[in-house]
């Protein structure tokens, strides 16, 4: 089953006192890309949560995003990392001695250097919160990829009735450019026998010339080339999985056939047919996109 790279996902999990909320988003990318965003508290397990993200999607623009509620850390003692901060202010005040400035730092200052402040909590909590996260973000990746899931029946339902539109108009071109090959044969035949005298044809050179004129026009393999792209395209919608790439490949090869059909035949009605098939790949290339 093919899914599609936008999707949702989301998910609440709590280990009391640990309440974390999880969100996980999609819009399309030709490749994959992952932003997390996390309270401080998870930064350590980021490449685990990246990790987990890319063992669920194979291409797309994600976005994650965990949330822990104020008011669970609130109640956190925080405690500061004096060492740090002494010789922070020391290096700051040294360098403003060396540049002639005034001394004027002041507490406030010092907000600026949350970073060296972190909860004093017991790795047992911290250790919770790890897991709770990891477990919030399996639980969003499986509500995405339903939700993802159910968008890509419905671009492949879409892309199966366009197939069998062009499939049809195939067949259309089919027929007629045999109609304009046999046509074009008696045209020349006729013409043969009203100005040339049999005694003056050589039989050789006339089938060389024919060979060439048939093959200037010869759609056949363009058509079996195209049939064959079209079974493709159909297997891998059914197969399913990462087939997105794949999919846009057979997409510009479905173009070219058709564009040399177009060129080839000459034909008003066939380069109607031939407008109508690259209108429905045109549209194709756009759901095509979606998929991951």
């Amino acid at each position: 089953m093919i899914a599609s790279q936008t999707g949702f996902g989301r998910a609440e999990v709590e280990d009391d006192p640990l309440k974390l909320s999880v969100e996980v988003r999609s819009v399309n990318s030709r490749f994959l890309e992952i932003n997390i965003r996390t309270p401080r508290t998870l930064n350590a397990i980021e490449n685990d949560l990246r990790n987990l993200v890319k063992s669920k999607i194979d291409r797309g623009k994600v976005l994650v995003h965990i949330n822990e509620p104020r008011e669970i850390g609130s109640n956190a003692f925080y405690r500061i990392d004096e060492a740090a901060l002494h010789e922070f202010v020391g290096s700051i005040r040294k360098l403003g001695e060396t540049s002639g400035l005034e001394d004027d730092l002041k507490l406030s200052d010092l907000l600026s250097l949350l970073d060296q402040m972190a909860p004093a909590e017991n790795e047992e909590l911290n250790d919770r919160r790890q897991k709770l996260a990891l477990k919030g973000l399996k639980l969003a990746l499986d509500e995405f990829l339903t939700t993802a899931r159910v968008e890509g029946e419905h671009l492949a339902k879409d892309i199966n009735e366009r197939l069998e539109a062009i499939s049809q108009r195939v067949d259309s071109i089919e027929t007629r450019a045999a109609e304009n090959r046999t046509a074009l044969l008696e045209r020349l035949k006729e013409r043969i026998d009203r100005y040339i005298p049999s005694e003056q044809i050589d039989p050789a050179r006339l089938e060389q010339e024919v060979v060439f004129m048939i093959d200037r026009i010869d759609i056949t393999e363009e058509v079996v080339r195209m049939r064959s792209h079209v079974k493709q395209f159909t297997e891998a919608l059914s197969n399913g999985a990462a087939v997105g790439k794949r999919l846009n490949f057979l997409l510009q090869e479905m173009n070219r056939e058709i564009n040399t059909m177009g060129s080839k035949a000459a034909d008003p009605e066939i380069s109607t047919w031939v407008v109508d098939c690259k209108e429905e790949l045109e549209k194709m290339r756009e759901q095509v996109q979606n998929i991951a």
